[in-house]
């Protein structure tokens, strides 16, 4: 490269003095001085993401300390809950099983009730016998008119029309009649059998 200088020769000298050697550029733009600065601040650079996600670890394991801290004392109360969650739950058994029961119970002093209410007069009963099957009933009938047959419909009739006694039963009939002399009456025994429902 040539260079031609138009000065005069005392102010030549004066440019040429002030004149700096040329800077060395590198890829990024920058002289290697700069490049030497740029290496501290990327090491304080990830010195400082390591003491901030140090920090972050710390902070949430002392966290988790202090949850686990709270978790423990509070032992006490879940093992209380615990217990009256099962006590609760057998209580709730219980009570189901009590209303299962009840539901499929048959009340008797209602039967017992019907069966006097819907006596005709001049029948009686000699006998009740029940198990988990049927109920038997053994009466008689005295009637002054012979009628003894129509009385015994008739209460066959008004046990099967009362629903507080013949709901649970699925049928109600007459097993056997006799009949039996009694003084100067004659009396007519009979029995009566009724199927309980199965629940």
């Amino acid at each position: 490269m040539i260079e031609i200088n138009l000065l005069p020769e005392e102010l030549r000298n004066k440019v040429v003095k002030l004149k700096k050697p040329e800077a060395t550029i590198t890829a990024a733009g920058l002289e290697p001085k700069h490049f030497i600065l740029l290496i501290p601040l990327a090491f304080g650079i990830l010195i400082g993401l390591q003491l901030i996600i140090g920090l972050l670890g710390l902070t949430k394991s002392v966290q988790a300390r202090m949850l686990d801290g709270k978790w423990s004392s509070l032992e006490p109360e879940r093992k209380a809950l615990k217990e009256f969650n099962d006590k609760y739950n057998l209580v709730s058994e219980d009570t189901q099983i009590i209303q299962q029961l009840m539901r499929t119970r048959v009340n008797w002093s209602e039967k017992l009730n019907s069966l006097s209410l819907n006596l005709p007069a001049g029948v009686w009963f000699e006998e009740i016998l029940v198990n988990s099957k049927e109920l038997a009933l053994q009466g008689a009938v005295v009637s002054l008119n012979k009628e003894e047959l129509s009385l015994i419909k008739q209460l066959i009739d008004n046990l099967k029309n009362d629903p507080a006694f013949f709901r649970d039963f699925n049928y109600l009939e007459m097993g056997s009649a006799k009949k039996k002399a009694f003084g100067s009456y004659d009396i007519t025994e009979f029995t009566l059998n009724a199927s309980l429902k199965a629940k």
